[in-house]
């Protein structure tokens, strides 16, 4: 059953009305709710009539639904105007954009004659975490090797169903963008020109691809490229169509991850040296930075500039759409992220099964269970992060000040943590708890935490055998969007918070980790945008104020605190 619901759809000059299908349940909802809601559940519609509308062979199947069909291809629902705060996972006022700004006029002869490939769909069966601190390592091997990056993506008949691992957004098909949706006979193939594998997440700069293409398009084809990443970074020099000649190593999934550990003692030893300084001006450095960073010794005070250097120049910019998706998806429900917020990853899953298993037993045993009561680090672990009722501060009575925390939870298991945040003392009401005697904790979940989780681990962990059997029998295109979607804003949430609690076990963890870092000079009050997030120095690694990077509010709840270098 469906009824019509009149959903109002603004641009910057006008307005105008479409009318979308939507289950009985979906109208009350957005009729009881701020008009954002109605954004991230239009969203969100695609993913759940997935079945009806993708088949896995790249194609849309004819939707007998004329104002369904009409509505896919308005382009103003799909324009926001606060897209530019959801593009990156840091505050647009921590990246330089000059640096993108000059890479883009560069026209040097020789700028593509030294190249690095990376093949990122070789570890496309991974998650978010993983896939995106291999980009990180391919980021930082590229720099330190004086080569451009170049993605190089599979042809759409080598790819997954879609077009790529990230789902499909609905800009990917001929009937958007060609605006042909009143046709009864449109087509719905996924445009051939439209960014698949890894690129559909991703912008790729322009600092670090140099405005290069893949080289040698008469001599060598993907499959070609692919033995040769799987081969190891050996040198090939090659002839291009226009009579030049680019030099190119090529790395991609395990192959660059074990090039990466052979060498990560390297990269930080020649220092100072005419090679640092390159390094450091690959990454966007200035001059002074750039000697600054030549002179360190310390290689977890390299490691930290590199990620800073990173960040400075904006690394990792998501692609419009999911940009615009993202920003959807967090409009559409109650967290105040205008406002300063505390975040907390709870991890679980396959990690507890593999990597973390020691760490659970160490902290159990700590506190003297020799057996493990339960696999995993309790959520009340986390909240002890938190200061102590000696620290809380007094008004000028004596008496203690409360004080207020909207803390957002992303985790793989919600139904455990729900359940054991119900069981905590001193509540004021279902989801808000006094902690300590002075820290007012209001916590906030994920909306489709239900349904959607991690890119590849959709299945709740705790989920019955019948809602994952549904689960897995309605994957789709637009269901693995509408994951990434939910993930990258969990990713968003947590990499703006003001504080962030998590441990280092999981990848997502060392992301979040990586991009919370930030050069001193010059020093934000706050980190805008998204939460506002606070800087603060850690001081186990650099004392005083004249440290050279600095890292928001990160707290370790259990495992090793060992930063790693970037990407691992």
């Amino acid at each position: 059953q469906y009824h019509l619901l009149m959903v109002s759809q603004y641009d910057h000059t006008t307005t105008t009305a479409h009318t979308i299908a939507t289950p009985n349940n979906l109208q009350t909802m957005m009729q009881s709710r701020p008009p954002p809601l109605a954004y991230g559940l239009v969203l969100f519609l695609g993913a759940a009539m997935a079945p009806f509308l993708l088949h896995l062979d790249k194609t849309i199947s004819i939707y007998s639904d004329f104002a369904f069909r009409r509505s896919l291809s308005n382009g103003s629902l799909y324009s926001l105007k606060d897209a530019d705060q959801f593009s990156n996972l840091q505050a647009t006022r921590d990246i330089d954009p000059s640096i993108e700004k000059r890479a883009q006029m560069n026209d040097a002869e020789d700028r593509c004659s030294r190249l690095f490939l990376y093949l990122p769909d070789l570890f496309a069966d991974h998650g978010h975490g993983s896939q995106i601190n291999t980009y990180i390592m391919g980021v930082t091997t590229s720099t330190y090797l004086n080569r451009a990056m170049v993605l190089v993506e599979p042809p759409l008949e080598k790819i997954r169903a879609g077009g790529s691992q990230f789902g499909c957004p609905i800009d990917a098909f001929h009937e958007t963008m060609t605006k042909t949706s009143l046709r009864r006979d449109a087509n719905w193939q996924v445009h051939e020109d439209f960014p698949s594998g890894f690129s559909r997440l991703v912008q790729h700069p322009a600092w670090l691809s140099h405005g290069c293409e893949v080289p040698c398009a008469e001599t060598h084809g993907y499959n070609d490229w692919s033995k040769l990443a799987r081969g190891g970074a050996k040198e090939i020099t090659c002839a291009n169509p226009d009579g030049t000649e680019s030099n190119v190593v090529v790395l991609a999934g395990s192959s660059l991850r074990s090039y990466y550990r052979e060498n990560e003692a390297l990269m930080t030893r020649d220092h100072p040296s005419p090679q640092a300084t390159q390094w450091a001006l690959n990454l966007g450095a200035t001059p002074p930075e750039a000697e600054l960073f030549s002179n360190m010794k310390d290689s977890r005070q390299i490691w930290d500039y590199v990620l800073g250097l990173m960040n400075k120049a904006g690394f990792l910019k998501f692609q419009p759409w999911i940009a615009r998706d993202v920003e959807l998806f967090l409009k559409s429900f109650g967290l105040p992220l205008q406002t300063e917020y505390d975040a907390i990853h709870v991890r679980r899953g396959d990690k507890l099964e593999k990597e973390a298993r020691e760490d659970v037993r160490e902290h159990w045993k700590s506190l003297g269970h020799n057996v493990p009561p339960v696999n995993y680090v309790p959520f009340s672990h986390y909240l002890s992060q938190w200061d102590g009722p000696e620290k809380c501060p007094m008004d000028d009575e004596g008496e203690v000040q409360v004080m207020s925390h909207n803390v957002y939870i992303a985790t793989d298991d919600p139904i455990a943590v729900r359940k054991e945040i119900a069981a905590l003392p001193h509540h004021t009401n279902n989801n808000t708890i006094l902690w300590n005697d002075c820290h007012e904790l209001t916590f906030y979940f994920n909306p489709t935490d239900d349904s959607s989780f991690h890119l590849n681990g959709d299945v709740p962990i705790r989920a019955s055998k019948e809602r994952k059997a549904e689960i897995e029998a309605t994957d789709s295109c637009f269901g693995r969007y509408h994951r990434n979607i939910a993930s990258i804003a969990d990713m968003m949430i947590l990499s703006k918070a003001r504080m962030f609690i998590g441990e280092y076990n999981s990848n997502w963890g060392r992301v979040i980790r990586t991009m919370r870092v930030r050069l001193s000079v010059p020093v934000a009050q706050d980190d805008g945008g998204v939460g506002g997030g606070r800087s603060v120095v850690v001081g186990k690694k650099v004392q005083g104020d004249d440290s050279l990077t600095r890292t928001l509010d990160t707290r370790v709840a259990w495992g090793s605190t060992r930063e790693r270098s970037p990407g691992y």
